[in-house]
């Protein structure tokens, strides 16, 4: 949990969420890779966007027990200065089991560490100078 203060605005999940997620039954919405421009000062950065939803249990120990969706968050995370990056697949849900973050160096500079542990599509890893986490969105609850 210490490191979930490395990253700026970690406040806004925990406002959203009461708590930090392990992203376990996420599932990633958008990846996008951007660079400066030749001859502008500047980094890679990558954004991704994770949709998390919580969950409650209702009728816990009878025949009606039921897992209720009681929040849908998407949480648009910014890795500033990009070092090193192995993405794989994509698809029409991506769903992961976990992102965790560990502070790190990269060629003697520090930096942190991103795993994307996969359940079934996007998953992969990557280094940067920085985590933020540039918004977070509630959306409308839709029970199946």
């Amino acid at each position: 949990m210490e490191i979930i203060k490395h990253i700026e605005g970690f406040e806004k999940v925990l406002a959203a969420l009461g708590f930090w997620p392990s992203f376990h039954d996420a599932e990633i919405i958008s990846f996008a890779v951007s660079r400066a421009l030749p001859l502008e000062s500047g980094v890679s950065a990558a954004n991704l966007t994770v949709h998390v939803r919580q969950y409650a249990e209702v009728g816990a120990g009878t025949a009606e027990y039921q897992l209720a969706i009681v929040k849908s968050i998407l949480v648009n995370f910014i890795f500033n200065g990009v070092l090193d990056l192995s993405i794989s697949e994509f698809n029409h849900q991506n769903v992961i089991n976990s992102i965790t973050f560990k502070k790190t160096e990269f060629q003697g500079a520090p930096s942190i560490s991103v795993d994307i542990e996969s359940i079934w599509g996007f998953g992969g890893w990557l280094q940067c100078n920085s985590v933020a986490v540039e918004s977070v969105e509630e959306l409308p609850i839709v029970q199946a």
